[in-house]
């Protein structure tokens, strides 16, 4: 079995051959070596013209010199094959009996050969690995280029929707709060006048009731004044009437106070930089959104804030629209309340507005300030709340913090520095 695999083997060249040159035995390996087919050069005596360096003479000549097993060659062996293409081996070349026997193993020269072009297409390929590195850097480049210019872009968007927004909603909000004033101030006007009737009509009253005396003359009369007070529950009108124009005027000065909270608004687009009082910013925003926390308890712990270089309408405007994103996200299963705190930490002054709605889910918490980024039903939301807030806050050099968990409410923390440079 081992002599039909060493028969077969190809890898390595072995053949007897004899001093005149013919070729006694040889395996599949040697036939390969010399380009001929297994057994073709079997028998035949010119095969020493095959031997180029050492020539085959020089080999005979040594073997016949040499004891029976001693080696007379080690090292490379020369063949040419039979186009006269020359092919070196590591061989050995020994005495077999009274004929020389060679063991070679594979082609050096092929081998060089080859591993010449192995080397040659190792550099081709790691030469086409840094043009595809390149090319892969500069794709990552343009890429990120392109997702920020559409970030930009988004951004862009989102400020031109918003400022069309705002520039309607502002020329409306100017034009009703006019509107409103008008009424507002003969309507307050004419209450300060009734409040002044109604004292001199009582005063009068108050007369004619010191008199009721002189009317016992005239039983009849009296009775018929009697009535009349008493269908008229006259004491009732006196102590209500007092109470009814206070209440009406109060609830005129809350209408003009949300009417110039309003005008505010409307000059949103406005940069008048200046001192100002958060608080009275968020109260501002408070009152704009007044119809939406009816059914709300707004619950206030407030710090001591100093004034800040801000844009108010500005400010009054993210607190609206985080009043607003907190409002519609209420679970109305339960009570609402919405908490505000504020305070100050270092150089910096602090808004919290919280919650106890839905929450946001932690999937969603990167997003929430994407512009047109919306988890509400189609049509029910622009997707630009948040962003102006985080765009407004921005503008101020500050920044919104945002902790919020599904089922427990979110809590929007607003950053603002005092630094008047920072703001710029």
């Amino acid at each position: 079995m081992h002599k039909a695999l060493f028969q077969t083997l190809q890898s390595v060249a072995f053949a007897e051959i004899s001093v005149s040159g013919r070729v006694i035995s040889a395996n599949d390996g040697f036939y390969v070596l010399l380009q001929h087919s297994s057994g073709s050069v079997a028998g035949v005596d010119d095969v020493g013209q095959y031997f180029s360096n050492p020539p085959f003479a020089e080999l005979v000549a040594s073997v016949q010199r040499a004891a029976p097993g001693e080696v007379v060659h080690q090292g490379l062996l020369t063949f040419l094959d039979q186009s006269g293409e020359p092919h070196s081996l590591p061989a050995r070349v020994f005495r077999q009996g009274d004929h020389l026997a060679l063991l070679a193993e594979h082609d050096v020269g092929e081998n060089r050969r080859l591993l010449a072009a192995v080397l040659s297409l190792n550099d081709e390929l790691a030469e086409q690995q840094r043009v595809l590195a390149r090319a892969n850097r500069q794709l990552a480049a343009e890429k990120a280029e392109q997702q920020r210019l559409l970030h930009e872009l988004a951004a862009a968007q989102a400020h031109l929707v918003q400022s069309a927004q705002l520039a309607s909603v502002g020329q409306l909000a100017a034009g009703v709060a006019h509107e409103i004033n008008n009424p507002i101030g003969f309507v307050r006007a004419n209450l300060a006048t009734l409040g002044s009737y109604v004292d001199d009509l009582l005063a009068i009253v108050d007369a004619y009731a010191a008199g009721e005396a002189l009317l016992a003359r005239d039983a009849a009369l009296l009775a018929s004044v009697q009535a009349l007070c008493l269908r008229c529950d006259l004491d009732f009108v006196r102590a209500d009437a007092a109470v009814l124009v206070a209440e009406s005027v109060a609830g005129v000065a809350r209408v003009a106070r949300i009417v110039s909270d309003l005008k505010d608004f409307s000059r949103i687009d406005e940069s008048e930089w200046q001192l100002a009082d958060l608080h009275a910013c968020l109260e501002s925003a408070l009152n704009v959104a007044s119809h939406a926390l009816r059914q709300v308890a707004v619950v206030r712990q407030y710090g001591v804030l100093p004034t800040l270089y801000c844009c108010p309408s500005q400010l009054s405007q993210a607190f609206m629209n985080l009043l607003v994103n907190a409002i519609q996200w209420l679970d109305l299963s339960r009570p609402g309340q919405i908490c505000l705190r504020s305070g100050q930490l270092g150089d910096q002054a602090w808004i919290e507005i919280e919650d106890n709605g839905q929450g946001i889910a932690a999937a969603n918490l990167q997003r929430i300030f994407d512009p047109f980024y919306s988890t509400r039903a189609i049509g029910a939301g622009t997707g630009l709340g948040l962003s102006s807030a985080w765009g407004i806050v921005s503008r101020h050099g500050g920044r919104i913090e945002v902790r919020s968990e599904p089922g427990a409410g979110s809590c929007f923390r607003v950053w603002l520095p005092f630094s008047r440079t920072a703001s710029e």
